[in-house]
């Protein structure tokens, strides 16, 4: 039988979990971007995009590594849900809806190869572009939706722990919206494209990772969370 008292040290401990679910994406994208140029003759980071086709035999580990990003992104969404401060603030919840949303469209975003559904087939060529179109732009509109919301949620908490952070967020999220014009104008002329996709890649999972850090730094408060959002 559990003791009501070991019941937020429990949550401090999920929260911990959730905090590595956070820290870890921004580790391993970069230890892959790493790896995937030394194991690929020719790969150049510059010009090239990050492509399964580039990488041949390789293309299933890359499409794993966005299956694995995507489910830690979910896993700092439950983090989120526990540790921002109000349960009443509607753009808190949406901006975790948003989190929970972005996570899923990675999961997808590697696991569509993995199911066979490559553009080498004739058959599946037209609504694999589509899908990829559409699922790229809900994907996108979903990260830039959770920071936002969540930075406008935390605008109005007078809490000491979350307050720069809001700050930090809408920042953030500005800057990713400017990659992101600059990545379709690098894109249409050719310039750098993969240079500027990496960037704008790199941005997103930086947020990420400073999230997991302020959900560590809460979960290492030695005075007990409570869970607010039941």
């Amino acid at each position: 039988m559990v003791n009501d008292s070991d019941i937020p040290i429990q949550r401090q401990n999920r929260l911990l979990f959730y905090s590595i679910c956070g820290i870890i994406p921004m580790l391993l994208f970069t230890g892959w971007l790493i790896i995937a140029a030394i194991i690929s003759p020719g790969y150049n980071g510059s010009s090239d995009y990050i492509s399964p086709v580039t990488l041949g035999f390789y293309s299933m580990i890359q499409n794993l590594v966005f299956v694995i990003l995507g489910f830690l992104s979910l896993g700092l969404a439950f983090g989120l849900r526990m540790a921002l401060p109000s349960p009443r603030n509607g753009l808190l919840k949406l901006g975790i809806g948003s989190v929970i949303i972005f996570g899923l469209g990675v999961v997808l975003a590697g696991l569509s190869p993995l199911m066979g559904l490559l553009p080498e087939n004739y058959l599946v060529i037209v609504p694999y572009n589509l899908l990829t179109i559409i699922g790229f732009a809900i994907t996108i509109t979903a990260y830039i939706a959770s920071i936002l919301l969540i930075s406008q949620g935390l605008k109005y908490e007078d809490n000491l722990i979350w307050g720069r952070y809001s700050r930090y967020s809408l920042v953030t999220g500005v800057l990713f919206i400017i990659l992101l014009i600059l990545l379709i104008i690098t894109i249409f002329y050719n310039f750098y494209p993969g240079l500027n996709q990496r960037a704008f890649i790199i941005i997103s999972w930086i947020w990420i990772l400073m999230t997991g850090v302020k959900l560590y730094l809460i979960s290492s408060n030695e005075k007990p969370i409570q869970d607010k959002w039941i």
